[in-house]
């Protein structure tokens, strides 16, 4: 496939889910898949099975895995733990993350040309850890890791106020300009930078950066549904990488930010109603328990794909899955899908990337069999993390 920027969708479902107690899942799919179900043998508390799909017309390997909160969690890792920091595979994520037992790959993200540093920019919206790192450059469904829940959009702001003039921030931690297949947008508004934010920022002309230091050593600057204090250090017309402890503001000339002088303080408030662990995803395929149309000019959820899927049960089970396949050829459509999460008992669940960047990682291996032969690095993954004895 070509390297032009664009998105770049996977089409393999897996499901992955941990249990503690209760009937096996892997009965379940049994009982009502009458399908061919191996299970796998995986670390304590999760389950972890291969299920025979052809009731569905569904020809290639799914792959399953449940669990519950009380044993296990789902968190979100970044390519080296970055915003627009590259890619990685979600092997590799897992390995890095402390306590991690599975991964599969997470959002949609871009691809630039041979030669561009910046391989990995993600589309959605992320939370990790009530911090909001990125905002969804194009609308974007979303999936509440915590809640266990979806929607159509992320719900978010944050507002600056500069000597008592309020000031809307545009975007935070966004790439631009952006330049996907019939999305080609100029640099514009006012854009926050922090630094996990692994590009420089932008400089165009008739635009300055406001360099600021977070007062009080807070976690964040973009805490969700709190305040931070910035004192003023600096100004450039430069493209500049953010500093660790400093939040950088882009703005066009005669914003209300040029009365600033240095060393004064504003403040800046970030809301949102998309909880603590927030990722992006595309479609929706079931919202408490209701299927959710496909558009008929949806192609990529019409035609049969490797596809990649998180999922709750009405009892409040993770599930991760996984549908092995070739663009266009084998896989999964939505419709197959939404029937195969029906058969597992789901009521919630969100389309993540698919594609050739599906990717089954648990045991320490790549249990499904990836569309170009190999794990493909991808921008973000969900990791399955052990809950510590505490928890």
């Amino acid at each position: 496939m070509d390297r032009t920027r664009r998105w770049r969708g996977s089409a393999a479902v897996f499901l992955s889910v941990a249990m503690l107690s209760g009937p096996s899942l892997a009965t379940v799919a049994r009982a009502s898949v009458t399908a061919a179900s191996t299970a796998a043998s995986a670390p304590r508390g999760l389950r972890v099975f291969t299920m025979n799909g052809r009731r569905f017309g569904i020809t290639t390997a799914i792959h399953v895995m449940t669990f519950t909160k009380a044993r296990y969690r789902i968190r979100i890792a970044l390519a080296h733990h970055a915003i627009d920091g590259g890619v990685q595979t979600p092997r590799s994520m897992c390995v890095a993350t402390p306590g991690c037992v599975a991964a599969v790959n997470g959002d949609f993200f871009a691809m630039t040309r041979r030669g561009v540093p910046d391989p990995g920019d993600e589309v959605g919206a992320i939370i990790q850890n009530c911090v909001l790192l990125h905002t969804p450059e194009i609308s974007h469904q979303q999936a509440n890791l915590n809640g266990r829940s979806v929607s159509q959009g992320l719900d978010w702001s944050d507002t600056l106020d500069v000597n008592g003039t309020s000031v809307a921030i545009t975007a935070i931690n966004q790439e631009l300009p952006m330049a996907y297949v019939n999305v080609h947008l100029a640099v514009s508004g006012t854009l926050l930078f922090t630094a996990p934010y692994a590009l420089r920022t932008p400089s165009a002309p008739g635009r300055v950066t406001y360099e600021f230091a977070l007062v009080g050593g807070g976690p964040s600057a973009t805490s969700i549904n709190s305040t931070a204090q910035l004192q003023l250090v600096d100004t450039t017309t430069r493209a500049v990488k953010v500093r660790v402890g400093e939040v950088y503001i882009s703005a066009p000339w005669g914003s209300p930010l040029a009365s600033l002088h240095l060393g004064q303080t504003i403040y800046s408030k970030t809301l949102s109603t998309g909880g603590c662990n927030d990722i992006g995803g595309h479609p929706i395929l079931i919202n408490q328990g209701v299927a959710v149309p496909i558009v008929a000019a949806d192609t990529y959820m019409a035609r049969p794909f490797a596809r990649t899927v998180i999922g709750w049960t009405a009892t409040g089970r993770t599930l991760l899955m996984t549908v092995d396949g070739r663009d266009g050829v084998s896989g999964a459509s939505a419709p197959q899908l939404v029937a195969v999460l029906r058969a597992l008992k789901v009521v919630t669940a969100l389309d993540l990337d698919g594609g050739n960047s599906t990717t089954f990682f648990a045991k320490g291996r790549t249990l499904n069999h990836p569309s170009q032969g190999f794990e493909r690095p991808v921008s973000t993954a969900l990791v399955v993390v052990a809950n510590s004895p505490s928890k």
